[in-house]
């Protein structure tokens, strides 16, 4: 009888395929490109991107905040370090968008840009976002130089 079951429970480990295969691809600014569709994220909660590294196609996507956070020292590509607690609910002299990568993996936030209202930076971070994975180099190397799980 223990023959039968452990002859069994082998035969099934053989016979069901492996469903979680997955291929790693190196995400860097020097051979990754990527593009977006749509181009303009207005005003939504999520941005995407399909990157190509080495002929492999990549789906990306991320998210962003507007916050207070910030001084007039940042640069686009500037990684932040400290926590972005402190959403924008009242109106500020200037409001800093940052980006974020979600999938495949988790980014450190990245700067991108500052607006002169909050309004205006609810409205086109999310799209600054999706351009700056497209056009931006220093945005790029921001964002996959610091990959976590």
């Amino acid at each position: 009888m223990k023959k039968i079951f452990l002859l069994t429970a082998v035969g099934l480990t053989l016979a069901v395929p492996a469903d979680g295969v997955q291929k790693c691809v190196a995400l860097n600014s020097s051979t990754t490109t990527c593009t977006t569709t749509p181009a303009n994220y207005n005003s939504m909660a999520e941005w995407a991107a399909t990157c190509t590294t080495g002929g492999t196609s990549v789906p990306v996507s991320g998210v962003w905040a507007c916050s207070s956070e910030g001084d007039g020292s940042l640069v686009n590509g500037d990684v932040y370090s400290g926590a972005l607690l402190d959403s924008i609910y009242a109106e500020v002299s200037y409001a800093y968008c940052y980006c974020r990568l979600i999938s495949p993996a988790v980014s450190s936030w990245v700067y991108v840009t500052v607006y002169t209202s909050r309004m205006s930076c609810q409205q086109i971070c999310p799209t600054a976002c999706a351009g700056n994975i497209v056009s931006s180099s220093a945005f790029r190397t921001s964002v996959f130089s610091n990959l976590s799980d």
